[in-house]
């Protein structure tokens, strides 16, 4: 029990969108290093990096990311930003965090650009990690825009607002996206073999030993080559992960809510819904109850 805890003090991650349907953060910058741990969204994200080189872990693989780098985040997408910063080097960015249930039915009026934003919102994505190599000051005004809106928000008043600003948006990444794709994946690290594994075995009880014997490496070696590489733990990511496939299974599936804490690899009832309230901000029956139509 007490390892338990420990496990679950640990698990920091940030569910946003629960009670808003747009979040912008504006060129927040940051000067000095600070815990990142393996989140997702409800939402769709997408991070425009103004300043700043770090790295991306997203789809068990590990990008660079660097100034004019633009991120498309899809809803539940397991991912982890991280810069190293300094008053030198700064990490400046904008994250733009949006219900796309809310919005869809405000786009429809634009077939093109809805078929993309279908895409980006329902579609698996080859392309994910653009650079922002034209056009930089038209959409350095429509975030702008968008933050005079966002930081006069007035409810539903705004959303027709919104949305046309989201439109702005999504013509210029679909015009990104035209161009092909320019994150750099570096060859397969340590940490991604790890996340390939807890991706074929994360509803299993964990044991470190199987994952340092099919490695070829020690426990210990393996726990201190993954934070290396990612900033996190195992066990965080791992948590995560089975989090987010709980999700998934109380919006696509009728089982009970303690079967599907043990389908996700959590049995320990009162344990998985602490942790997905902790994760998520509501209850697996809540989080059920939000996502029927």
């Amino acid at each position: 029990m007490e390892h338990s805890k420990k496990i679950e003090k640990s698990v920091k991650v940030f569910h946003v969108l629960n009670s808003r349907a747009i979040q912008l953060r504006y060129r927040i910058i940051s000067t000095e290093n600070v815990p990142v741990y393996y989140h997702y969204h409800k939402g769709i994200e997408i991070l425009f990096v103004h300043r700043g080189k770090g790295n991306l872990t997203l789809n068990r693989k590990i990008y660079n990311l660097e100034s004019g780098c633009v991120v498309i985040l899809q809803p539940f997408q397991l991912h982890r930003v991280q810069f190293d910063t300094n008053n030198q080097f700064p990490y400046e960015r904008t994250t733009l965090t949006f219900e796309p249930s809310t919005f869809a039915p405000l786009l429809k009026n634009f077939p093109v650009l809805f078929r993309f934003f279908e895409q980006l919102w329902k579609e698996q994505l080859s392309n994910q990690v653009f650079r922002m190599d034209h056009n930089v000051a038209y959409i350095t005004g429509v975030l702008e825009r968008f933050n005079h809106l966002v930081s006069g928000w007035d409810g539903d008043e705004d959303l027709d607002a919104a949305s046309m600003l989201i439109l702005n948006i999504l013509d210029y990444l679909k015009s990104l996206h035209n161009g092909g794709f320019s994150g750099v994946a570096r060859s397969e690290s340590h940490a991604e073999k790890i996340m390939n594994w807890v991706e074929e075995h994360y509803i299993e009880p964990f044991d470190l030993s199987d994952l340092a014997k099919e490695l070829h490496l020690s426990k210990h070696h393996v726990s201190h080559l993954f934070r290396y590489e990612t900033g996190g733990s195992i066990t965080e990511y791992l948590i995560v992960r089975r989090i987010r496939q709980a999700c998934w299974l109380l919006k696509t599936e009728s089982k009970s809510v303690e079967h599907i804490g043990s389908l996700v690899g959590i049995p320990n009832f009162p344990y998985f819904c602490r942790l997905f309230r902790k994760i998520t901000g509501l209850t697996p029956l809540q989080y059920r109850k939000s996502n029927l139509n």
